[in-house]
């Protein structure tokens, strides 16, 4: 399974809006990309680093397909669409990551 990671690191005087990301956003990208193969989505929100303090990340998103190929055929058709829509929710620029799942429990 093939994951793609969308990492917002938390920086000062920066914003992101969860609501709209968690309410607008993602449902967005459900239909968008759905189509294409996206078998799941998930969102981790930024509560706290280790021994307390605000979290490195305001939120990381991920996205789930089978295969990268997948993917790949996705972003070159509407990913242009969604990546728009990013400057709506947040002015973080975010960290993409493409990477394969590997179970080990």
């Amino acid at each position: 399974m093939i994951r793609i990671a969308a990492a917002y690191p938390r920086q000062e005087g920066k914003k992101f809006d969860m609501d709209y990301y968690i309410h607008t956003h993602l449902p967005m990208v459900q239909k968008k990309f759905g189509p294409f193969g996206l078998r799941k989505i998930e969102v981790d929100q930024g509560v706290e680093k280790p021994g307390g303090g605000a979290s490195p990340f305001f939120a990381i998103g991920y996205l789930y397909f089978d295969t990268l190929e997948n993917f790949k055929k996705c972003y070159a058709s509407v990913g242009s669409e969604v990546v728009g829509n990013i400057p709506v929710y947040t002015d973080v620029v975010p960290m993409i990551q493409i990477g394969e799942t590997k179970q080990l429990l």
